[in-house]
C-alpha cells in the first residue's frame, strides 16, 4: 500500500502530459463550452476522466501514487494560474481574449461561426439581458469564460 510501483517522477511526468493534453482539448472546444454543459459534454467529461486514469496511474494503484498525482496536478494548476496572472501574453495564449459579437446593433457572424454559437443561442443570451433585438445592443462580448456580456444603448457602463 505504501510502496510505489513506479518512480515518482514518472507519475509526475504522466500527470503533466495528461494535464496539458486535456487542457488543450478543452481550450479548443470553444468558449461556449465553458458556460453550458450539454449532455454530450457531460458524457465526454466522464469518458475522458475514466480514460485518463490508466494513463496517469499506469500500473501503480498505490496510495502514494495517487497522492503524488494529486499534488502534481494541483501544482500544475497553480503554476498555470501564476503564469497567466504575471504575463499578459501568456494569459492571451492560454485563456484567449474576449470577442465582440455585436457592435452598434450589427451581429458579427464571423465570430459566431468561429466560436460555434448559433443565432438561437445568441438571442437566448440577449433575452437573459432583457434585450429582444440586436438593434438595442451597443455592444455584446463573448467573454473568455463563455458568458456573453451585453451593453444596451442608454446605459452608462
Amino acid at each position: 500500500m505504501w510502496h510505489l510501483n513506479s518512480p515518482w517522477y514518472s507519475l509526475v511526468f504522466r500527470a503533466f502530459i495528461i494535464y496539458l493534453f486535456i487542457f488543450f482539448v478543452i481550450r479548443f472546444m470553444g468558449k461556449k463550452q465553458f458556460i453550458k454543459l450539454s449532455p454530450f459534454d457531460f458524457v465526454l467529461i466522464l469518458i475522458m476522466s475514466m480514460s485518463i486514469q490508466n494513463g496517469v496511474l499506469g500500473d501503480d494503484h498505490t496510495l502514494p501514487a495517487a497522492l503524488i498525482i494529486v499534488c502534481a496536478l494541483a501544482s500544475f494548476n497553480f503554476l498555470m494560474n501564476e503564469l497567466t496572472y504575471r504575463f499578459s501574453w501568456f494569459e492571451k495564449l492560454i485563456i484567449g481574449q474576449p470577442e465582440v459579437i455585436i457592435l452598434n446593433g450589427k451581429v458579427h457572424k464571423r465570430v459566431l461561426k468561429k466560436e460555434k454559437i448559433t443565432e438561437t443561442e445568441l438571442f437566448e443570451a440577449l433575452r437573459e439581458h432583457e434585450v429582444m433585438k440586436t438593434e438595442d445592443v451597443k455592444c455584446a462580448i463573448l467573454e473568455t469564460d463563455g458568458k456573453i456580456s451585453v451593453i444596451k444603448y442608454g446605459h452608462n457602463n
